[in-house]
């Protein structure tokens, strides 16, 4: 989500908008590298999407966790929207700094890559933290959701769903119908710039906005990882000394390391954001190259969720591994055809006798 964060809550645009300007022609080296970054890890994260929605969907072995695979594959939907769509229109940007006003309506595009950014970033945060708490619940309280039909719905689809359409209705207010005068948009700017909530609309709604979409779900995020954290380590101390729960154990941890590599990309691509961010505020320069920087990193969050989604998923992983061999075997090894005449009679038959690598079904 490349937006402001904090610097529009000192209401000092025009304070900041100076250093900014200097720091702009530096950007241009920085933008081209971010640029062939995005590029080269947009389309393999696209097709691993694809690929695991698809194995998700065919698989009766993955079928038969799906509820343990349900929050995952929000993640996952929410990755490739991200990845299909978002980084996309970025690209055109990154490349040639400006196509935005050659098209028929540029407003309502601006418009509507605004929402879709600033939504699609608050939506995964606050999924992020439905997937921590999901988790956590299913490994130590499972009898919770397990036992009670509401409470297994209302955790599994309408939490999701109440996400989706809070954070579309809150950004559908600040951006298209907030009573601020959108005078116009900057088309040399990534997003076309701010809406006007950010830079002419109170105090009050910009720090509401910053807290409730991006501070409140990452915070929470961060207590559910430190307690489930803390609960896995603390049972795999009781474990060591009562041989009997083994198990149990076994259960927990391969629970555990399905959210692992998720929580740590999580960490990783998120926290430089916030940290700078912070900064921002008492320092103006953060929002310059270093604020370009990390914000540029928040979106490999997204690239790389299903990379981490299919590290830990070895059902999926042996069905392609399967698959990979099979091409590469057709590929290397030949086909025999040798034809060997036979005589009866006054007659010639051929008898034919081939050799052909045959083909697996069902992948």
């Amino acid at each position: 989500m490349l937006r402001d964060m904090l610097s529009n809550t000192t209401n000092d645009v025009d304070n900041s908008t100076s250093i900014i300007a200097d720091a702009s022609a530096s950007m241009l080296i920085p933008t081209r590298v971010v640029f062939y970054i995005f590029l080269l890890l947009d389309i393999p994260s696209v097709i691993c999407s694809l690929l695991l929605l698809y194995y998700f969907i065919r698989l009766p072995e993955v079928h038969h966790h799906n509820e343990s695979n349900q929050i995952i594959i929000y993640l996952l939907i929410g990755s490739f929207l991200v990845t299909s769509l978002d980084i996309p229109l970025m690209l055109p940007y990154l490349h040639n700094y400006s196509y935005i006003p050659s098209m028929a309506h540029p407003k309502f595009f601006c418009i509507f890559w605004i929402m879709y950014d600033y939504g699609m970033y608050s939506i995964n945060l606050w999924l992020m933290t439905l997937a921590c708490l999901e988790r956590y619940l299913r490994i130590f309280f499972k009898q919770l959701i397990t036992h009670n039909a509401k409470r297994h719905f209302f955790l599994y689809y309408v939490s999701g769903v109440t996400i989706v359409l809070f954070v579309f209705f809150w950004y559908l207010y600040l951006i298209a119908l907030y009573p601020c005068e959108q005078t116009q948009f900057d088309f040399t700017q990534i997003l076309c710039g701010f809406p006007c909530y950010k830079t002419v609309g109170s105090v009050t709604i910009q720090n509401t906005d910053w807290a409730i979409a991006d501070l409140l779900p990452l915070f929470l995020s961060i207590l559910f990882i430190f307690i489930l954290f803390s609960h896995v380590f603390y049972q795999r101390h009781r474990v060591s000394k009562h041989l009997t729960q083994q198990n149990i154990w076994k259960r927990t941890r391969k629970m555990f390391l399905q959210l692992l590599p998720i929580t740590i990309i999580f960490l990783v691509f998120n926290m430089p954001l916030i940290i700078v961010g912070l900064l921002a505020i008492s320092n103006p320069w953060y929002n310059t190259t270093p604020y370009f920087y990390v914000n540029s990193l928040s979106y490999c969050l997204s690239l790389c969720m299903p990379f981490a989604i299919l590290s830990r998923q070895s059902v999926i992983q042996k069905r392609l591994a399967t698959l990979l061999r099979l091409r590469r075997l057709n590929r290397t090894r030949p086909t025999n055809i040798s034809v060997m005449p036979l005589r009866l009679g006054n007659t010639v038959t051929v008898r034919r006798s081939i050799l052909a690598t045959g083909m697996l079904n069902g992948l």
